[in-house]
């Protein structure tokens, strides 16, 4: 069953990885027999080919591949041609006490005994996020890039590494996600020039209403197929979107200005105090005044 939208939002606010290992691998003969492991290994293949098992299905990684091999899955690599390149990274999506302790394992689910097999990290990048076993994008070469400047920075780990790591493996998860987001939904990527445009014109222009015939002008689409495109790419309607720019604004009036209210709801574009309270408490749940003691601590 596919994750909720909520489910996504929460893991992707508390993922906090951490490398456990990063290797330029080589090698012109590639097996390794039947394991699991009990974190996530990401794997870029930059030359050769190789052929492995991942629980019943077979597959074959040709270069620009990336491969993701998941917690507590059975896999095996069946061989490779001619001379394998394989930077690859073990991690943890999720920042855990025992993450020091934790070894790379090279044994069946079988053959762990009951401690180990504890150590299996929840798979949350497939079963949340979706993401396959074999991922192939477009721009795939930056994937590689960085993990190139992770292997580099963990070969010379000093006290700041902790926080590049967690940097690094962020950036190449959102990319393999922008990726495969692009693939699905491939009539979005048709017009993304287009819908960042519009969305940086609503960004641009809080403090006015933009009506929906003069967005979609812009973009050169009918109103109901901008609208539509809009709120699949950004989750929100044009609308819903103007609205949340313009309570954002006024956070930061009431936070940092200390402005009067009547003030800061002129100023995000609604005609009256009363107006802009009733579309805050509705984003919100809080009216305006209570946000700002709230803040204070009063």
């Amino acid at each position: 069953m596919a994750a909720t939208a909520d489910a996504v939002r929460e893991l992707l606010r508390q993922m906090s990885p951490n490398v456990r290992r990063a290797w330029n691998h080589r090698t012109v003969d590639m097996k390794l027999k039947p394991r699991i492991i009990f974190d996530y290994e990401l794997l870029y293949l930059e030359k050769g080919e190789l052929y492995l098992r991942i629980e019943n299905r077979l597959h074959t990684l040709v270069p620009g591949d990336l491969l993701l091999l998941k917690p507590g899955i059975e896999h095996e690599f069946l061989g490779s041609s001619g001379e394998c390149w394989m930077p690859h990274i073990h991690f943890d999506v999720m920042d855990d006490a025992s993450f020091e302790a934790v070894p790379v394992n090279f044994k069946t689910r079988a053959e762990c005994s009951e401690a180990e097999a504890r150590l299996i990290r929840p798979n949350h990048l497939g079963d949340v996020l979706g993401m396959p076993d074999v991922i192939r994008i477009g721009g795939h070469g930056e994937v590689h890039r960085l993990l190139m400047k992770l292997i580099h920075a963990y070969d010379r780990r000093d006290e700041t590494f902790i926080v590049l790591q967690k940097s690094l493996v962020l950036h190449i998860l959102h990319l393999l996600l922008k990726g495969l987001e692009a693939q699905h939904k491939a009539h979005l990527s048709l017009h993304e020039k287009t819908l960042e445009q519009a969305v940086t014109y609503i960004v641009d222009h809080y403090n006015r209403t933009i009506s929906l015939e003069e967005l979609s002008r812009q973009a050169c689409l009918s109103v109901f197929h901008f609208s539509r495109l809009f709120k699949e790419k950004y989750g929100l309607s044009p609308h819903q979107f103007q609205i949340r720019q313009r309570i954002e604004k006024s956070k930061s009036f009431m936070i940092y200005g200390r402005r009067s209210l009547t003030s800061i709801a002129e100023e995000v574009g609604y005609g009256s105090v009363y107006a802009f309270s009733k579309a805050f408490k509705q984003a919100e749940g809080v009216s305006p005044r209570q946000y700002i003691r709230a803040y204070l601590g009063e």
